[in-house]
């Protein structure tokens, strides 16, 4: 087989690839963080679930339908990152690329996905009208390379080391910190909330209502020992 003919097959494996990982970072965020969002966090187990489905469709083939279909899994992924940074999602909002490194990785497997598409179209175009000479490859565009990953700020590294002395939990139990900002009528702009994922799957949740760069000790006291969790 000429490379020529390698090279779509290729394609068509990078792309199953790039929608695989958007699939894993949506099914991770959805896991970790975003299943106890109302409306947000279903979405987001949706946008896994169809990712995966197409992915390993496209080892089989790559129908025109198939095709679209991958194209609107990233275009809809793409179009929902813009929103919850822009006007908000069902009251939900994001800022920049948080939360790290997930929405940078998010970004680069479906801006590549729709990359990958249009190259492997322009190569099979390019197949088929030239016989002789042979067909012309088309050159795979390079995703850009991945910045080092920021870790979490001091102050939240403290958070977590304080609850996880008040709550006497072990190294095997997950804490997260998450700020979250809302435009709801009547809501605080911004909330902190403290998850407790253990490993037998019992998890625990506390909302704070002011930014997480404001809690203290003492706010984390009062709110894991004196109240149930949401």
């Amino acid at each position: 087989m000429s490379t020529g003919g390698l090279l779509a097959p290729a394609l068509r494996w990078a792309i199953a690839a790039t929608l695989a990982a958007s699939g894993y970072v949506h099914a991770q965020l959805y896991v970790d963080e975003y299943r106890f969002i109302h409306i947000v966090g279903p979405l987001f187990l949706l946008q896994a679930s169809v990712s995966f489905a197409v992915a390993a469709l496209l080892l089989i083939g790559m129908p025109p339908l198939l095709r679209i279909a991958a194209a609107g899994v990233a275009l809809g992924a793409l179009g929902g990152f813009a929103a919850s940074r822009t006007v908000g999602v069902f009251g939900f909002t994001e800022h920049g690329l948080q939360p790290a490194p997930q929405a940078l990785l998010s970004l680069l497997a479906e801006t590549g996905t729709l990359l990958l598409l249009a190259t492997w179209q322009a190569t099979v175009t390019g197949q088929h009208r030239a016989a002789r000479p042979p067909v012309k490859e088309y050159p795979l565009m390079p995703l850009q390379p991945r910045p080092a990953t920021a870790g979490p700020s001091p102050h939240l590294r403290e958070l977590r080391d304080t609850v996880r002395t008040l709550l006497g939990l072990d190294e095997d139990t997950a804490v997260i910190i998450r700020q979250f900002a809302y435009t709801e009528p009547g809501r605080p702009p911004l909330e902190t909330v403290v998850a407790v994922l253990s490993m037998d799957g019992d998890a625990r949740r506390w909302t704070l209502h002011r930014p997480a760069d404001q809690i203290t000790e003492n706010d984390l006291r009062a709110a894991l020992l004196h109240h149930r969790p949401n």
